[in-house]
């Protein structure tokens, strides 16, 4: 059955990536969109997908059914109407329910591994490939059809979704025998909180990045072929960090965690100053070991602890939201380039005040 899993994800997440990538151009392309509108356009998706998988954390309505199988057709049918849509408001509307449908869908398929934490490495190297995959060919398909991504990315959602109906009897059984300690509500502890932290700052950058890197590139003529390529160097490094760390355990301690912090500012910061496809590629590749590792160390914990991944999958996105929102602010103020360097230069003021955010 994980097996299943690890197929379903990797599709999800190529349908997910060729579409996300494609928003900022599309919107770039048809509505010649400022640096707000694009931060906005990161908002409405990832705000939504944060506050509805808190809502169903607070609402304890999590295991008993597999509601990623459901949530598969709802995401192809938003991708399809995505480039039909003939305002900015639809379109955020669309986004916002889309975000609402991936709430559901991530949490869901992870607590297929509560029963054995062992293959979660494997699961993430899915789903990490299949970002690879969709944020690769999301360039290509933009050069040849403005419409084409969207379309790839509802076909991707539709397999998925036909996938997990074939399946749908053995997995609903599974999920009604989950533990049900999982119901239980539990404190959580600081140093789940620390990792927590550390997972939103690494979103952040990637929720930033994503969404206003094509913006700040188009600045210096770059072709949606080479956005594309740039960024997804990010999450080639991250599949193969992915691999290192499912191999080489890594504790988190407070040097590797100012490590992480420093990454994320590094690659925001100097993504601002530079000015070349190589140097871009090499400080978004840092977003990449970042957020691989922060990623895994907060699934796991939350999954051998016994916490919600509603919870988890909540604070990853409100990285992801804050990240496009708060860059895209920024640079509407003061420049597509200083908005980066700004938003880097918080990233490390956010570490040196997180014993006090923590309490």
């Amino acid at each position: 059955m994980e097996k299943i899993i690890y197929i379903i994800s990797f599709l999800l997440s190529s349908s997910n990536y060729v579409v996300s990538l494609s928003i900022p151009l599309y919107l770039i392309s048809k509505f010649s969109a400022s640096p707000l509108i694009l931060g906005v356009a990161g908002f409405c998706g990832n705000f939504a997908y944060t506050i509805f998988a808190y809502i169903f954390y607070r609402l304890k309505w999590k295991m008993d059914f597999p509601w990623f199988i459901i949530s598969s057709i709802l995401i192809c049918f938003a991708y399809f109407s995505l480039p039909f849509l003939p305002s900015y408001i639809l379109f955020f509307l669309f986004l916002f329910m889309n975000g609402i449908f991936y709430s559901r869908f991530w949490p869901s398929l992870q607590y297929i591994f509560s029963k054995k934490t062992d293959n979660v490495d494997r699961y993430n190297l899915s789903w990490s490939l299949g970002v690879i995959f969709g944020i690769f060919i999301s360039g290509y398909l933009f050069k040849i059809k403005e419409i084409l991504p969207f379309l790839t990315g509802s076909f991707f959602a539709f397999c998925g979704f036909i996938i997990g109906l074939i399946n749908f009897r053995n997995f609903k059984t599974f999920y009604e025998k989950l533990p049900k300690e999982f119901f239980v509500k539990k404190k959580i502890d600081k140093w789940t909180r620390k990792i927590m932290l550390l997972n939103f700052v690494s979103f952040f950058g990637i929720g930033g990045t994503i969404f206003l890197f094509p913006k700040l590139a188009k600045s210096i003529s770059y072709p949606s072929t080479l956005i594309s390529n740039i960024l997804t160097s990010l999450f080639i490094i991250r599949f193969f960090m992915f691999f290192i760390f499912s191999k080489i355990k890594i504790k988190i301690t407070g040097k590797t965690l100012f490590i992480s912090y420093f990454g994320v500012a590094f690659s925001l910061i100097f993504t601002g100053i530079l000015k070349a496809p190589l140097f871009h590629s090499i400080c978004i590749s840092f977003l990449g070991i970042t957020s691989a590792f922060s990623f895994r160390a907060g699934l796991m914990t939350v999954v051998e602890k016994g916490y919600s991944t509603e919870l988890n999958e909540s604070i990853i996105g409100m990285g992801l939201f804050t990240g496009s929102l708060i860059l895209g602010v920024l640079s509407q103020i003061f420049g597509i380039f200083n908005g980066f360097i700004f938003s880097g230069s918080l990233i490390m003021l956010i570490f040196f005040l997180q014993k006090y955010l923590l309490k």
